[in-house]
């Protein structure tokens, strides 16, 4: 389908399971509030069936910057900074996030939710062979106690000040 012709048939499916109802109070721009009461099913379906793929497309790290990023994001378009420099930097980091973001998302509309039920991508990150803890090649849990112990170090460092109490079996 074309991009319009998918909003289109995702528009009639989400209203029909009364999916995308939205009552905001906005902070305007100029500094007034305002209330808002928008209808977006297909973007509402869009947008969970899009997290979904990225979930198993993209690590953590690159994740977690685009989530701080949006916010940011959206507030330039908000205000109508479309074609500010800042706004095409954040594009060209969404851009680049979205490189391996492809596969198939299964979802099931009801009662005004919206239930990821399924997820396929030919750029998968998710590998039952890595997130094992069973006896392989893939993870030795050993290597969890230096992991542990190295993210502790500061926490110990404030214990050594008398700052943080830590139980001393821990160290």
């Amino acid at each position: 389908m074309s991009p319009a012709t998918l909003l289109t048939k995702l528009n009639e499916l989400g209203g029909a399971n009364g999916i995308g109802r939205l009552d905001l109070l906005e902070n305007r721009f100029v500094g007034m509030k305002s209330r808002g009461i928008y209808e977006t099913p297909g973007g509402t379906i869009l947008l969970s069936a899009h997290r979904g793929i990225e979930s198993i497309t993209l690590d953590s790290g690159a994740m977690h910057l685009k989530d701080e990023l949006m916010p940011k994001y959206a507030e330039l378009i908000y205000n109508g900074f479309w074609f500010s420099p800042e706004r095409e930097m954040l594009q060209a980091l969404i851009d680049k996030s979205q490189e391996h973001v492809t596969g198939t998302v299964r979802l099931k509309l009801y009662k005004g939710g919206v239930h990821l039920v399924g997820r396929k991508s030919p750029e998968s990150l998710y590998s039952m062979e890595h997130v094992t803890f069973e006896e392989d090649e893939v993870y030795d849990q050993q290597d969890a106690a230096g992991f542990i112990k190295l993210n502790a170090l500061r926490l110990r460092l404030l214990n050594q000040r008398g700052k943080l109490k830590i139980n001393p079996s821990y160290e």
